[in-house]
């Protein structure tokens, strides 16, 4: 009930924060909610979905495993993860940001065999039919449940002409999922700990999506007159000459990937340490070193109230708070290694490790906001002002989309249907 009760809450940050508020989207909302909330069921209550769950989680726990082939090849010892025999313990760059390669490679595959695109155009015509967003927009939400700010070149051509409250629907789609590719560091942190993650984490993004159009659709709602109103037009993505050159392409698309990530935990992660210090030392300087205060301690405030409304039980409500907060600042990487942290410590009960593992399952992080709106401005010059105006908007909208997300799973889990290990 609290879950409930926070959903609604969310829903109404979301009117506060709005641009127009007289003009409600109803339908949108009324819709949107409801697919969240028949999803959440399906996943967390029906036997199929269940089964469904599990089918997804042992696909995607052999990919990671498959993925490991190439990485201990490369990497030898260094490779070896905590809890196997001769493991150095967690060493992140080695053990699983190298796994994003073969996934962007694997998607890039999928798409070239055009299995992607077909799942991708059936779910945006989901979107057009029942939440009545434009063909656009809703493409490029579907994209994102699968890949990252890549999808925005499957409405490249239409980016020039797209209404403010399109924009902020797209950057906050962005935020608000996780590629497929990243999902095998949060698999590998947590599977330990929680061996139904991937089929959950596959889960936490598909409803991520309509909760990400609900949210910004409310904050923003359409008054322009959308170009691709009612109808899915093709992807713009191009496909390659051959299936080899689209694993090559993958592969080098993923290098990339795992190097902007790597740059940005190194330089995040040293600015953060570099703010606790000087913040630190302002404080103690002023209270004559009484007293200490961290940038972690202010975002855990800060996000307090949300583990509260996703019905996060009161003893553990201030470690998720500081794992929501840590993932606002740092990216959500550290925080899901945090969480596992916490998981296998036995300092979280299995309900908080699974409404956490949903709200934490998007780009939803300062970082994530300038790589959007740069992305995306580099594909349409011409929109490049008003996306940066829409870009802290967009993460805020993120922040109560992924919450509303954790309020779905809080509302839903029951205990019995998750196997945590060691619980």
């Amino acid at each position: 009930m609290i879950s409930l009760v926070g959903f609604l809450v969310l829903l109404l940050l979301a009117w506060l924060s709005s641009f127009h508020k007289r003009r409600f989207p109803v339908r949108t909302v009324l819709f949107g909610c409801g697919l969240q909330f028949f999803l959440g069921a399906f996943v967390f209550s029906f036997p199929l979905g269940r089964e469904l769950l599990w089918t997804l989680n042992g696909w995607v726990i052999k990919l990671v495993a498959y993925s490991g082939e190439g990485i201990r090849f490369l990497f030898g010892p260094l490779a070896v993860g905590p809890g196997e025999p001769q493991s150095l313990g967690f060493i992140l760059a080695v053990q699983y940001l190298p796994g994003i390669i073969f996934f962007m490679a694997l998607m890039a595959l999928l798409y070239q065999l055009n299995i992607m695109p077909f799942v991708v155009r059936l779910f945006s015509k989901v979107f057009v039919r029942l939440m009545k967003t434009s063909g656009a927009e809703s493409l490029s939400v579907a994209s994102n449940i699968f890949v990252g700010v890549e999808s925005a070149g499957a409405v490249r051509p239409f980016l020039s002409a797209m209404t403010r409250s399109e924009l902020l629907t797209m950057l906050t789609a962005c935020m608000s999922t996780v590629a497929g590719s990243t999902m095998a560091i949060y698999v590998g942190a947590l599977k330990s700990v929680f061996p139904e993650i991937a089929g959950h984490l596959i889960s936490a993004s598909v409803l991520s999506a309509p909760a990400a159009i609900v949210i910004s659709k409310i904050i923003v709602p359409e008054t322009g007159a959308p170009v691709t109103l009612g109808i899915v037009p093709p992807s713009a993505i191009e496909r390659k000459s051959g299936v080899l050159e689209a694993i090559v392409g993958g592969s080098m698309d993923g290098v990339k990937q795992v190097a902007a990530i790597s740059g940005l935990l190194v330089v995040f992660l040293s600015f953060v340490a570099l703010a606790n210090g000087l913040l630190d030392g302002a404080v103690g300087f002023i209270t004559g070193g009484s007293h200490s205060i961290s940038i972690k301690t202010i975002l855990s405030a800060l996000s307090l109230p949300l583990a509260w409304l996703m019905g996060i039980s009161p003893h553990d409500a201030w470690n998720v708070a500081g794992l929501l907060g840590e993932r606002i600042l740092v990216t959500e990487i550290p925080a899901y290694v945090h969480l596992a942290e916490l998981a296998e410590d036995g300092l979280t009960d299995p309900r908080s490790v699974v409404i956490a593992s949903y709200a934490l399952c998007g780009f939803t992080h300062v970082a994530s906001a300038a790589i959007f709106v740069g992305g995306i401005g580099a594909l349409a010059p011409d929109r490049i002002k008003d996306l940066s105006k829409l870009g802290l908007l967009a993460l805020w909208a993120s922040v109560l989309a992924t919450s509303a997300t954790g309020c779905v799973a809080g509302l839903f889990y029951t205990g019995g249907q998750v196997m945590l290990g060691g619980h």
